[in-house]
């Protein structure tokens, strides 16, 4: 078997969906997954499942971990290390669910992912012996040692191979889904199978090196939203009522699990976008989480700037895109949850754009202000000697301003958050500054900077 896939990571996880439609949920066009599916029942409802999705490892997995004494056992009677974790499983846990998050936590915590010999190509034994002597493992030991976790807790389990999006694959010339690069598992509790993939929850990969990031992002993932990065040989084991074909799984932007989490609904669109010359879709961000993009020029794998918007509209945003010339653009999607430092990836999609666009949105920043929604003016460069409309709701801020040159006019506040004025652009303007303050006189944070020309 051929070395398998790790995933690729915080960095450049990839994106999205079929023909752009109406405000859809990206699933829509995925076929469900349903008690009906031939050979693997699936659940009626993810909801159990999905309470065990909480990205914090159970306790007892952390403190087993520590003991030194059943430590001892891991190297030397691999048999004998198995059982005793298993004893403690199932004596604290309530349910087959709580059985196999506690595998699936020890597991990731205990195993870092080999990158040193997968990518020198000298991918040891992969057999649940060898991972926990050496506690470490590709993508095939981390199957073959949960597999070992759940036969001994007697929780149905089978190992399962095919293509995954992780390391070394990329949207733009992507390899034929048809070429098993992975392994992950099937679970099966209270008579439904469920998808487990422990060793993208292990961790990730920063350049050659891995790092370990415990998640749960693949633990129970339903197979609908499953489908976007794994393709399994056996169609059976999609765990979809109608499975996917390879043509119809190339299709598919590259979507991770917190893409879902993020968006309530997002207007589907394919791995392969044709325009002319812009672009966008439509969605809804689910309470708490916000998303951003990134637009990559593939022909020089450069960030372009200044050619993404988020345009808001009630809860429904829209997602703008300018390209400023001819080619093919990866736009990177990000999520960020309130109060997080970081957006981290969460997909990929690609445009292919005929010709070359004059529209640049402006330069914007993150900031202390909540619910946040630049409503005009949108695009730039903004013309000297004109008139502009400046629009923005803010909840949590006093002041809205716009800096121009030395001068600061204040927008006037018209109540619920929003704030408006108009605005007249200097001849010897190069750029104006859009800021919001909790006093006239106080700190100023930038939020948009718009070129003027």
């Amino acid at each position: 078997m051929k070395k398998y896939s790790f995933f690729i990571g915080i960095a450049f996880c990839v994106m999205l969906f079929f023909s752009c439609a109406t405000l859809d949920t990206f699933t829509s066009k995925i076929p469900s997954a349903t008690a009906a599916s031939k050979g693997y029942p699936t659940p009626e409802s993810y909801d159990e499942a999905y309470s065990y999705r909480t990205d914090i490892p159970y306790k007892n997995m952390q403190t087993l971990l520590k003991d030194k004494k059943l430590d001892s056992l891991r190297a030397n009677n691999a048999q004998g290390y198995v059982k005793q974790v298993c004893e403690t499983i199932s004596a604290s846990a309530e349910n087959d669910f709580e059985k196999v998050k506690m595998a699936h936590d020890f597991l990731c915590m205990l195993i870092s992912y080999d990158a040193k010999n997968f990518w020198a190509g000298t991918v040891p034994d992969q057999e649940y012996p060898s991972v926990l002597k050496t506690k470490t493992a590709v993508c095939e030991g981390y199957a073959n040692t949960f597999k070992k976790f759940c036969d001994t807790l007697n929780i149905p389990c089978q190992k399962i191979t095919g293509y995954a999006r992780g390391v070394g694959t990329s949207l733009l010339g992507e390899a034929k889904p048809t070429e098993s690069n992975h392994a992950w598992n099937i679970v099966k509790i209270n008579d439904a199978w469920y998808l487990v993939d422990c060793t993208w929850d292990s961790g990730h990969m920063e350049g050659k090196s891995s790092k370990q990031d415990y998640n749960t992002d693949w633990l129970f993932l339903k197979p609908e939203h499953f489908i976007y990065t794994h393709f399994p040989d056996s169609k059976k084991n999609q765990l979809l009522e109608s499975p996917l074909s390879e043509a119809e799984f190339s299709q598919l932007p590259d979507l991770r699990p917190k893409f879902f989490t993020a968006t309530e609904s997002a207007e589907s669109f394919a791995k392969l976008n044709k325009v002319e010359n812009a672009y966008s879709f439509s969605y809804v961000a689910n309470t708490d989480y916000e998303l951003s993009f990134q637009l990559i020029d593939t022909a020089t794998n450069a960030q372009v700037k200044n050619c993404d918007f988020v345009k808001s509209d009630d809860d429904k945003k829209q997602a703008l895109f300018s390209f400023p010339k001819a080619g093919v653009y990866s736009i990177r999607i990000f999520y960020r949850k309130t109060g997080a430092k970081m957006a981290l990836s969460c997909g990929e999609f690609l445009v292919e754009a005929s010709s070359a666009s004059s529209v640049r949105y402006p330069t914007t920043f993150s900031s202390s202000a909540k619910n946040l929604k630049i409503i005009s003016p949108i695009e730039m460069p903004l013309e000297k000697g004109k008139s502009y409309t400046f629009s923005v709701h803010v909840d949590n801020k006093k002041f809205v301003t716009v800096i121009c040159g030395k001068e600061f006019i204040q927008l006037e506040n018209n109540g619920n958050g929003t704030f408006s004025g108009e605005i007249s652009i200097a001849q010897n303007l190069k750029q104006v500054t859009l800021s919001v303050s909790d006093s006239p006189k106080g700190n100023f944070e930038s939020i948009a900077i718009y070129t003027v020309k």
